[in-house]
């Protein structure tokens, strides 16, 4: 017989009514797994409601069905998110784990071909779709805090930058309305549209790094300047990755913009003002923002008004009393690489959902 591993699962990740292809177990009291339900058979608010009123907090499946499990939560990541018999914390780990996976995905499938696939594309799409009405709730601000000064990976810094940009924009509408002029405020099917376009391009917009080695991307000395160069060039593979899906031109720039400074300076070519796409001017403020408040391989993370004071040059970066690690130059004089207004904009948002401490 078999040695089984299982591995812990929230119960808010059962939608009722819904055949699992995987079997879910509980942990009894007596120290074994009993098994609950049969995969392939239909789960019931009944017995959900049981297993809430019985105290537990976690079911689990068994580690070989791992991979079914995922590919349900995507499938269904929708009906989680708007499910009643999930907590708003359970939900964000849920939609963490999903977004990094598909982001993953979507970065390792488009390794040999140099082009993000279709496949890949539309799994992106529909997992922002799925997720929009989430993100845009107030309650889920506070999930999102609790996500700040969390580690940068690639794929969980993607799904910030994603709810960020999708709750910024939402607080918004005027900037939305730049990013496309025949956007009409009133109209929210329009807006669910424009949002989803814009989440796609700030969860795909370090997609480029999948042609950068581990060993730049996690570096905790300095970069050389053959190093520096390898990495400016992202911005080019993103573009290049997305030039043959079908998502909106105006996505595709904020890839290859989005570290573009607004004063000049920034790469891949240098562009300032105006000539950078709205988009990737928003993308540069939320994506730098997410950064600095996340343990990064050559920093700590800094608490948020701190890294809003660095931003809008209050503040040096070696005058941060949480700056425990090396001075870094990638963090040095930042007012220059933001649009005011826009800056001013999201400080503000950060105030408003009281997440700038």
């Amino acid at each position: 017989m078999k040695n089984v591993k299982y591995v812990a699962i929230p119960p808010g990740a059962i939608i009722p009514g819904v055949l699992p292809e995987f079997k879910i177990f509980i942990f009894s009291q007596d120290g074994t797994y009993v098994l609950w339900a049969q995969e392939g058979n239909k789960v019931t608010q009944e017995q959900l409601a049981k297993l809430s009123e019985g105290g537990f907090n976690e079911v689990f499946v068994d580690i070989e069905d791992h991979f079914k499990y995922e590919r349900y939560l995507e499938t269904n990541l929708g009906n989680i998110l708007e499910s009643r018999w999930s907590s708003d914390e359970q939900k964000t780990s849920i939609f963490s784990k999903v977004s990094a996976n598909v982001v993953k995905t979507a970065i390792e499938s488009s390794l040999g071909l140099g082009t993000m696939g279709v496949e890949a594309m539309q799994q992106t799409i529909r997992l922002v779709k799925n997720a929009l009405i989430f993100i845009m709730e107030a309650n889920s601000m506070k999930a999102l805090a609790k996500m700040i000064g969390h580690d940068y990976q690639t794929y969980e810094h993607a799904t910030k930058v994603l709810w960020f940009t999708v709750a910024f924009l939402r607080n918004n509408l005027d900037v939305l309305k730049q990013i496309q002029p025949s956007f009409e405020t009133s109209d929210k099917n329009q807006m669910i549209e424009l949002l989803g376009q814009c989440g796609v391009g700030a969860l795909l917009h370090d997609i480029g790094k999948a042609f950068i080695p581990a060993a730049i991307l996690n570096k905790t000395d300095p970069l050389t300047p053959v190093e520096w160069e390898i990495i400016k060039r992202h911005p080019f593979s993103g573009m290049a990755m997305l030039l043959d899906t079908d998502i909106p031109d105006f996505v595709k720039k904020a890839v290859l913009h989005h570290h573009e400074d607004f004063h000049g300076g920034g790469y891949p070519m240098g562009i300032k003002g105006q000539n950078i796409s709205i988009l990737a001017r928003v993308l540069r403020i939320i994506d730098t923002f997410e950064a600095m408040t996340s343990r990064r391989p050559y920093k700590a993370a800094i608490r948020p008004g701190e890294a809003v004071q660095i931003m809008i040059g209050i503040t040096q970066i070696d005058k941060v009393e949480d700056s425990r690690s090396q001075v870094d130059y990638r963090d040095q004089d930042m007012k220059r690489c933001f649009e005011e207004t826009l800056l001013r904009k999201f400080i503000v948002f950060l105030g408003s959902y009281d997440l700038s401490r």
